[in-house]
């Protein structure tokens, strides 16, 4: 509890101080990590994370946000859909932004860090200077530069040297995937375009500075983490506060059409198109032309994220094997499909989808479980068009 002399003494001292120097912390402030559940919308799909300041004596309480981007931005969905839009450092008010999670009934909790004086200080500048508008942008990236990531960088940054973070926070060393997918649980199209879209880069083996990129994950590197401190090593976390806990947590059910079964259906359906296909001597072009254009296109998107954007968690996409861009312009020449060099594209396709589909099952794991029913898909169709004379 502060004396009224002591609050006082010090509010006038600081107020006398900020004339020439610039607003500081009193020694009663405290730097805290908030942490957010996710959400059910796919941009919160993976929770938040901020820093909150509080100093009672100068009446400060707000929290520094670098999850937060400007619609108003030129070009913003390109840019976005491009990995070019920068996100930027937002500050509000502790009470407004608690007020939005709460909304959305998302839990948030808080981890009080164990910090000198000098080290409040250190970290309040750190984050002013980063909230000036020459310096408040900063080019997104999912794995590597996010709401998370920033957070342990502006601390770290500011204590020089002083943390300590643990050798491991999970028991087993795991990718990128492996920590987003329960985190897609209950949202089956979201997984599949997320593994869709995504590149070997996400199959990496974690750092654990590294698994700083999900707010969850982040929690619990803090909550491992030791200061050096004159008394040795301490925790950095002295206090952890829940700030708001949702009667009802956020459950999402898997939907009953999920793209495992979807596609599964297709499956059926089109084997036994091929069965009667074969049996009466006929052939739907349409349906390959409609299969293979989807394929293509779908490979023709996969190739966009890889080499006409700045993501870069969407590089080497072994999905291309499967969703062919080749496959795009095969659709627009089927009506050559007797031609031998189209006989043997369509082959070695097959040939070639196989044997990830084989390297997928027993081997390393290259895509989403949904995929296997289209893979087979493309099987059958491409060996059929080699086959029928």
């Amino acid at each position: 509890m502060i004396k009224l002399k002591q609050f006082i003494f010090i509010a006038v001292s600081l107020l006398i101080s900020g004339i020439n120097t610039g607003q500081t912390l009193s020694p009663y402030s405290k730097v805290s990590i908030i942490t957010c559940a996710p959400g059910n919308e796919l941009y919160s799909t993976f929770g938040h994370s901020a820093v909150r300041i509080k100093d009672p004596v100068l009446r400060i309480d707000k929290v520094y946000n670098y999850g937060t981007f400007n619609f108003e931005t030129p070009g913003f969905y390109m840019k976005f859909v491009r990995g070019k839009l920068d996100y930027m450092l937002s500050v509000s008010p502790y009470r407004y932004f608690v007020i939005s999670y709460k909304q959305e009934k998302r839990a948030i909790t808080e981890q009080v860090l164990n910090l000198s004086y000098t080290q409040k200080k250190a970290v309040f500048r750190a984050l002013e200077i980063n909230a000036l508008p020459e310096n408040m942008y900063y080019r997104y990236d999912f794995l590597k530069d996010n709401c998370s990531t920033r957070v342990l960088k502006i601390i770290n940054d500011a204590l020089k040297d002083s943390l300590i973070l643990p050798e491991n926070i999970t028991s087993t060393r795991q990718t990128y995937r492996e920590m987003l997918m329960p985190y897609l649980k209950g949202k089956d199209w979201e997984r599949f375009g997320i593994n869709l879209a995504l590149g070997r880069p996400v199959d990496k083996t974690v750092t654990v500075k590294e698994a700083a990129f999900l707010p969850d994950y982040l929690k619990e590197i803090f909550d491992k983490t030791r200061i050096k401190t004159n008394e040795g090593l301490q925790p950095i976390v002295i206090q952890d506060n829940t700030l708001y806990a949702p009667a009802v947590k956020n459950v999402r059910e898997s939907l009953t059409f999920t793209p495992e079964r979807i596609f599964w259906i297709l499956l059926i359906l089109i084997l036994s198109i091929t069965i009667f296909e074969t049996k009466k001597n006929k052939n739907y072009l349409i349906l390959d032309k409609t299969v293979f254009f989807i394929a293509g296109f779908t490979g023709l998107a996969v190739l966009f994220l890889w080499f006409a954007t700045d993501h870069s968690s969407v590089v080497d996409n072994q999905n291309i094997i499967w969703a062919s861009p080749l496959f795009f312009i095969a659709a627009f020449l089927l009506h050559k499909r007797n031609k031998p060099y189209i006989k043997m594209f369509f082959l070695l396709s097959s040939i070639l989808i196989l044997i990830a589909l084989i390297i997928d099952s027993f081997f390393t794991e290259l895509f989403d479980s949904a995929a296997t029913p289209l893979e087979l898909i493309l099987i059958v169709r491409s060996a059929m068009l080699y086959f029928r004379r």
